[in-house]
């Protein structure tokens, strides 16, 4: 391979699984909003519960999405270290990123139905439909796979907007002086994704004690940043901008998805603009057909903003106390330029941004 590439449409779901439709997922994203009787159209609230089926606990509640926290989620939703205490069922599928002795560490996301769950009281400890095998990874009507966790974080990141710091409330006034992301909006999509790809290049470089080929490094950019995931985080951005997500008394979440997605009678197709109205709403402006008329001050600007996701998310990942201190603060303190390539990683996904315009 000549160079990196940042993919954002895809026709195949990484890694390969079988995907269920855009229909048929709305059809299980539709029985947990009716779950709760008399609030499917209180959009704010129920974007939040949806969103916490695939996402949530840890640095959701405590750092990324800290507004929202205390919104209870239908089921259980625990880290566990080995497989006899999840469903196997789904264990591929459901890893978390945390690294030990520089590598990955096996940590497993288990979502389960409660005990009193008010309608499958029967089925308390078993996996949700909806959660299984990756369910969040749809196949779109234009074929290709995008992943609508990724679309509910954006649009929960947008009702709830904060500096993103690994400080606590009481400590927050002083988040200037450690790494922080100017936007949890930012840092729970595109940028977080393209954050963990530079994460993998430092934690393979540490553990293999040598620089990385070109193509180890776009196998973790096609695993940490795939292109379902880049295409749900763009389409929540514009999926907010172009709806109203914030209303108490407003159109269901599972609506706002159809509407955008298949288009509605006599109004033009939101998603068919995507691309155009994403890099508006990111700062780039001025596009002749070649290149943005802001693009070295975006680079610029955002270098910063990946460099402290980058220091964030390693900072979040960690299993090691001393470790997950002292190499954020190396990241911060830019000692790893080389290896994470932050410059390089913005350009790719600019690149990838423009052919789609």
């Amino acid at each position: 391979m000549n160079e990196l590439t940042q993919p954002i449409l895809s026709n195949t779901p990484y890694p390969p699984h079988d995907v269920l439709t855009l229909s048929q997922f709305l059809d299980l994203l539709r029985e947990e909003e009716d779950y709760y009787p008399g609030e499917q159209t209180n959009t704010k609230l129920m974007i939040t519960r949806l969103r916490k089926i695939f996402y949530d606990k840890g640095g959701w509640n405590t750092q990324l999405i800290r507004k929202a926290a205390a919104i209870e989620c239908r089921y259980d939703d625990k880290i566990v270290d080995s497989s006899e205490e999840c469903d196997h069922s789904i264990l591929e599928f459901s890893k978390v990123r945390r690294y030990k002795n520089n590598k990955a560490a096996s940590k497993y996301r288990c979502v389960q139905y409660k005990k009193n769950d008010r309608v499958h009281p029967e089925l308390a400890g078993k996996m949700p439909e909806i959660y299984k095998t990756h369910h969040q990874e749809v196949c779109l009507p234009d074929s290709h796979i995008c992943d609508i966790g990724h679309v509910l974080v954006a649009l929960d990141a947008l009702n709830h907007p904060q500096v993103v710091s690994p400080l606590p409330d009481s400590l927050f006034f002083l988040h200037k002086l450690f790494p922080h992301v100017g936007s949890n909006v930012d840092l729970g999509t595109w940028l977080g994704d393209i954050a963990s790809s530079a994460e993998d290049f430092l934690w393979t470089y540490l553990h293999y004690k040598r620089p990385l080929t070109m193509q180890e490094e776009q196998n973790h950019i096609d695993v940490d940043a795939p292109g379902s995931d880049m295409l749900g985080n763009i389409d929540g951005y514009v999926i907010g901008h172009c709806y109203d997500i914030k209303s108490a008394s407003g159109k269901r979440v599972t609506d706002i998805l159809d509407e955008y997605y298949n288009g509605s009678p006599g109004t033009e197709q939101k998603s068919k603009l995507r691309f155009k109205i994403f890099c508006e709403l990111i700062g780039l402006k001025g596009f002749d057909g070649k290149k943005f008329s802001n693009e070295t001050e975006w680079i610029s600007s955002y270098m910063k903003q990946l460099r402290n996701a980058t220091a964030f998310t390693t900072f979040s990942n960690t299993e090691e106390t001393l470790k997950s201190i002292c190499i954020p603060i190396k990241i911060w303190r830019n000692k790893y330029g080389s290896v994470l390539k932050l410059e390089i990683l913005l350009q790719i996904f600019l690149k990838a941004l423009k052919k789609l315009l």
